[in-house]
Parts: structure tokens; sequence; C-alpha cells
């Protein structure tokens, strides 16, 4: 098939009731419509009709190939593995000139700690074969959300309890560990929607009604793996500090404020709640930043160089994890304009 993407056809009469228009044949090839085939029409906000096979295209199309040779870094490969597996593919071949251990060890750590559902089916000196064994539908879009939400509220609120001396068993670093999760739910999710764009999958297999909502997923997706990297970051910081750092309760307290509001910016996100948003945006943000200027203010002086530094960072991550939350709610209200 050409390479245009705009293709015009003249609106048919039949029956005398009855409009039709021609698809192209050879698309119709490709994604496998024949006569007697189902085709879905999505009508969308904007008065236009989108076309799809009503069955998912065929797995053997899923197969990409990424080659590592003379010339392209072992960082390029990796991100170009990266890219065909958000892009939805279900196969992925990296052939590579020579035998190249430290890349096949990177791409081994990759999927461990980016990949949901990435196992290699093969390997041998020059090849590696991997094998996406889990399926977009299985995890809607709302629920990798949902899990990213909890999974960076527990990164967060585990630190809050060493500090009040609540629980004495919480491990930090482990904590900071914790953002591979989000980050694989992050790729998953990105992978989701990529189908969904590309035709591998329907929008209702991955959670979604409209093709509009796409890029409001997109932008949560990526403003929880930015708070979980905050999240991972304070819980590095604070593994540096002294067990009780100075000013610790009055951290804690503006600490829970913080993961309270970052809470309601993804519930009010998943329940479309255009009010509570407003809301949020319009008052608790405004005392968040406010607090956060107080404690600064109390807080960064009258102690060593390094703890000041610890203390500044950790006090920037918070505040940043309103930011990003607060864009959250600034989605809510673009998705729920009427």
């Amino acid at each position: 098939m050409t390479t245009a993407t705009r293709l015009v056809r003249r609106v048919q009469l039949t029956g005398g009731s009855t409009y039709i228009v021609s698809i192209p044949k050879e698309w119709a090839g490709m994604v496998g419509i024949e006569k007697g085939s189902q085709v879905v029409l999505q009508l969308e906000p904007d008065g236009s009709i989108r076309l799809r096979p009503s069955a998912r295209r065929s797995q053997v199309q899923l197969e990409a190939e990424v080659r590592a040779g003379e010339g392209v870094s072992r960082g390029a490969v990796v991100r170009e593995v990266l890219s065909k597996y958000l892009l939805g593919y279900k196969s992925i071949r990296v052939r590579m000139e020579k035998e190249d251990v430290e890349l096949r060890k990177m791409l081994r750590e990759v999927m461990v700690s980016k990949l949901i559902g990435a196992e290699v089916m093969h390997e041998d000196s020059r090849e590696l074969v991997i094998q996406v064994l889990v399926n977009v539908e299985d995890i809607p879009v709302p629920d990798v959300i949902a899990r990213m939400r909890d999974a960076a509220q527990g990164m967060m609120e585990d630190p809050i309890a060493l500090l009040k001396n609540e629980r004495e068993d919480v491990d930090l670093k482990e904590v900071a560990a914790r953002d591979d999760i989000v980050d694989k739910l992050y790729f998953y999710g990105l992978r989701q929607l990529y189908s969904a764009v590309r035709g591998f999958a329907g929008l209702e297999d991955i959670g979604l009604s409209r093709l509009e909502e796409i890029l409001p997923h997109a932008m949560v997706l990526k403003n929880l793996e930015r708070i979980s990297d905050h999240a991972a970051f304070i819980a590095r910081t604070l593994s540096q500090m002294p067990r009780e750092p100075p000013g610790r309760e009055e951290l804690a307290e503006a600490a829970e404020a913080v993961v309270a509001f970052f809470r309601w910016s993804v519930d009010a996100f998943l329940s479309r709640d255009r009010s509570a948003a407003n809301r949020l945006l319009d008052v608790d943000a405004e005392k968040l930043r406010e607090h956060d200027r107080e404690l600064a203010n109390k807080l960064l002086k009258g102690y060593d160089t390094s703890l000041l530094v610890n203390i500044r960072s950790i006090l920037g991550s918070y505040r940043r994890i309103v930011e990003y939350s607060s864009d959250i709610l600034e989605v809510v209200i673009d998705l729920t304009e009427r």
C-alpha cells in the first residue's frame, strides 16, 4: 500500500436510503478484512468516524527487529527495544553483528526493571528474542493509573512513618527501589495507549471510550512516573540523614498533607470530578504552597551545610509532587470540558 494516509472516496447511495463508501483493497487485505467481515465504526466528538476491524490485528504482524552493530551504541539499542515495546510489538528480535555480553546483560536488566510481561524466548551469541506475554487488555489504563497511585503513595507514606517513629522496620533503600514498579506500570500504560492509536487494540479493550482520552491519560501516566521519581529521591535522601533529623515532626506533617493532596488529585481524575479538581487547585494547592514557604523559612537555617542541602532537596521534591498533582487536576478540567 502507498504511504498516503489521506484518501478521498465518493459517497454512493444504494437501495434509496443507505449510503456506502468503499475502503481501500490493499488496506483491507493488510488488516484481514474480507467479504462478510465485520468492522467497528467509532463516532468521534469532532464528527469524524474511526473505522477498524472488529477482530484484533494478526499477531504475526506484531514482530519487530532491532539491529546492533558498528556505529550503534548499546544505549541506542536499549532505547530502540523500549520503543518497540511501547509501540505494541509482541516479539522483538535483537540481532548483533558480533557477540556482546554486556548488551545482553543490559537488555535483561531493562526487562526486569522496566517491562511487564517481557521474557527472553531465545538467546545465542548473535541474537536475543524478547516475547511480550502480557495482553493490553489484562490491566485497563484506569487500573494502571490506580496501581501507580497506590505504589507511589506507599513510597511516600513509609518514610513518614519512620519520621514519626511509628515504624522502625522501614528500609528506605527498598522504598526507593519500588520506583521500578511504577516504571513498569508507566511503560505498560503507554504501550496500551500506543496499541489503541495504532489499531492493535480497541479503546474499550484498554478501558477508554473516546479517542480524545488518550493524550490526557498519557499526561497523567507521565506525571505519576515523575512523582514516583521524587518519592524515591526523598527516600534515598532520608537514608543519608540522621535517624531523627531536625524538624522531623514538622516535615512529617507537611509530607502527610502532600500525600493526601496527591491521592485526592488522582482520585479526582479517575472519577472525572471537575468540582473537586477546582476546589483542590483553588484552596488546597494554595495552602500547601504557603505552608511550604513557612516550613522552608523555619527549617533552612541553623544547621550544618550538608543537612541543609538534604532538607532543601526533600522540600523541593515535595513541592514538585504538589505541582505534578496539580497538573493532573488540570487534566481533569480539560477532560471534562463541556
